[in-house]
């Protein structure tokens, strides 16, 4: 009892003064959410999150790295913008895969889109994209210095625009400041209550369960692209390079035949350069900041805590296989074998991941998602109904792409269909069809009963207001496209996204990759 009295003292002392190191163990978490923000989910709120991290922790430099590397494009981006360059999007394209934009950069981007539009009134997309940004800018960053004048700018350009911010109600207030020694001693009671907190929770429920990589894979989803970037840096930059490389004249060591620029190429591979060990290192300690601390490769994952210690022993083999040993040479056939089963099991992994089957229950997911949403949720509809064959097609697509792809679609046919009188019904049918060049392709329709007039060039233009600027710039990772068709009998039009099929054998593919 004593010992858990002293435990309980010495856990309280240490949150009120190690606030400092708690920043470095939540860095890691905080990183994993604030990419996963952006990069999977692309929240236009994302980059508080990047912001956040603190600087003085790896992942905090690295973030902020990424910040200064993406805004220096996103302000080239609306320089060009400003200057009627025609290609000013692919400096938007680039700085999308780094980072988050700086939410106070919407408004020179407004003001860029309205002057282009002042210089070619005839064009009213420039219009409506100068109106969104502006509104854009005052929902992400309401309190700054300079949301008054924008409010008067967005309000010239579009009055409608401007009621609707306002009727969202007050501007916030600033909240009141507490004095230095109070905010101290605030810390320090929170600090107090937090550790106690957490060492009740500690002992009264069971600790958080470890998974390997599969299994977290398998309960994750929204982590398949994270998991499949990481993957193939591990077996590209060390598994195929290093490990892989080496394979014949491996084995022609254990069987006592290798020529001597055999076993050079094995010493250059397997010692030269930066070493194995710390190689792997770092590769575990990029899966274990991005995917969170349920992961655990040491002892969950038992392929990996063999790859480890055939990694280890490898390391071990340096000298002894530069005398010729034998028995080295053996264990390092052992040993490479480990690391090239590991090699094949997450060629495995990462092809079933990338491999999602269009199936009735996805398409009722992502229905369900967009109905929770606010405005979707608003709009009564007549009928909703969902088509899909069983078995279903599979595509490579992962899946969390694919939900965010058809997210967009549904929720702009429920909105479009929402402006318009009833009847208002929505349809999403699967469909196989086949090409001319004999591949087949699987096709997802959602079809809608609304009047309002979409186009392709309008998708793919990534025109303000039709919601479906994200779509493209997803399918064109996947080689899909999407194409606005002319209605089905009792259908104004459908949004058809087609990707190509794939069949159930990836394991052939998925080891030559």
């Amino acid at each position: 009892m004593r010992s858990r009295a002293a435990s309980l003292v010495l856990v309280a002392i240490m949150g009120m003064v190690a606030c400092d190191r708690q920043t470095w163990r939540d860095a890691p978490r905080a990183w994993s959410d604030a990419q996963e923000r952006w990069h999977t989910q692309r929240d236009p709120d994302a980059w508080r999150a990047w912001d956040a991290i603190d600087r003085a922790t790896p992942e905090g430099r690295e973030a902020h790295r990424l910040l200064a590397e993406a805004d220096a494009l996103y302000r080239e981006g609306i320089a060009r913008v400003d200057e009627g360059d025609p290609d000013a999007r692919r400096s938007f394209e680039d700085a999308l895969l780094l980072a988050p934009m700086d939410p106070r950069l919407n408004l020179p981007l407004a003001r860029a889109f309205r002057r282009r539009a002042d210089l070619d009134p005839e064009n009213p997309h420039l219009f409506i994209r100068a109106a969104f940004t502006y509104r854009k800018f005052l929902l992400l960053v309401p309190d700054d210095p300079d949301a008054a004048i924008a409010r008067r700018e967005l309000e010239q350009l579009d009055p409608e625009a401007a009621a609707w911010l306002d009727a969202l109600g007050p501007e916030p207030q600033a909240t009141s400041t507490t004095s230095g020694a109070d905010a101290a001693s605030w810390l320090a009671l929170t600090s107090l209550v937090l550790a106690l907190i957490a060492l009740v929770l500690l002992v009264l429920r069971p600790s958080r369960r470890m998974r390997s990589l599969e299994e977290l894979a398998s309960s994750r989803p929204e982590l398949h692209p994270a998991i499949a970037y990481l993957v193939s840096g591990l077996r590209h930059e060390l598994l195929k390079h290093r490990i892989g490389a080496v394979a014949s004249a491996v084995e022609a060591l254990a069987e006592g035949r290798a020529s001597v620029p055999q076993r050079e190429f094995v010493s250059g591979r397997l010692f030269g350069g930066e070493p194995l060990r710390d190689a792997w290192d770092g590769h575990l300690r990029a899966f274990e900041r991005a995917l969170g601390p349920e992961l655990d490769l040491h002892r969950r994952d038992r392929e990996f805590a063999r790859a480890g210690k055939a990694i280890v022993a490898i390391a071990k083999l340096e000298g002894a296989l530069r005398a010729g040993d034998a028995r080295a040479m053996a264990k390092l056939r052992r040993a490479h074998e480990e690391l090239r089963a590991l090699d094949r099991r997450l060629a495995t992994l990462v092809a079933k991941l990338v491999r999602t089957k269009v199936d009735a229950g996805l398409l009722r997911d992502v229905v369900d998602e967009v109905r929770k949403e606010y405005a979707p949720s608003r709009v009564a509809l007549d009928a909703l109904a969902i088509e899909a064959p069983d078995p279903a097609p599979a595509i490579e697509v992962f899946r969390v792409d694919l939900v965010l792809v058809l997210k967009n679609v549904v929720r702009n046919a429920i909105l479009a269909v929402g402006r318009s009188d009833a009847p208002r019904r929505i349809r999403l049918d699967v469909r196989t069809e086949l090409e001319p060049t004999g591949e087949e392709n699987v096709v997802v329709r959602v079809h809608d009963t609304s009047p309002d007039a979409l186009t392709t060039e309008a998708i793919y233009e990534r025109r303000v207001g039709s919601g479906l600027g994200l779509v493209t710039a997803a399918l064109s990772r996947y080689d899909g496209a999407i194409v606005v068709e002319p209605g089905e009998t009792g259908w104004s039009k459908a949004v058809a996204l087609r990707f190509f099929r794939v069949y159930d054998e990836p394991s052939s593919r998925a080891e030559a990759a």
